[in-house]
């Protein structure tokens, strides 16, 4: 018997995908593409190849969080600050962010990969190409919601 199918989950426990970009003022941001009536609940970021928890924070207190926009270190963005942000990001991570939902979506990131000009463009990385954040939620949400 031949048994075809994709289930997501298996081997991939993160199957919805993580944007990244900059922010104005040059930190790294993270846009999540949200389905419906989905909101963040908290974020972690650990150094990809030791997984040494670099950030970790919780209940975002501004609605840009909620709705899936995420500057690295944003102190005050969250209630919670389990594990502020205390040294510079090394070079190699991995976000993992949990939703109102109780799905985790994440990515891995070389931080050398997301150019200072989206600082000013706007735009994140999305596996190599560069987007704006509405082209990646779009994409994003007619693939995974």
């Amino acid at each position: 018997m031949l048994l075809t199918g994709c289930i997501p989950t298996l081997g991939d426990p993160l199957p919805r995908p993580v944007a990244m970009g900059r922010a104005a003022d040059g930190r790294f941001r993270f846009v999540v593409p949200l389905c419906g009536g989905e909101t963040v609940s908290a974020i972690e970021v650990v150094e990809h190849q030791t997984e040494r928890l670099v950030w970790r924070a919780s209940r975002p207190t501004r609605p840009e969080i909620r709705h899936g926009v995420i500057v690295v270190g944003d102190e005050d963005g969250f209630a919670e600050q389990e594990t502020p942000l205390r040294e510079p990001l090394p070079s190699n991570i991995s976000v993992s962010v949990r939703l109102s939902s109780g799905i985790e979506v994440g990515r891995g990131f070389l931080l050398a990969d997301v150019p200072e000009r989206f600082a000013s463009s706007g735009e994140v990385d999305h596996f190599g190409d560069a987007v704006t954040d509405d082209e990646f939620r779009e994409q994003a949400t007619g693939e995974y919601c």
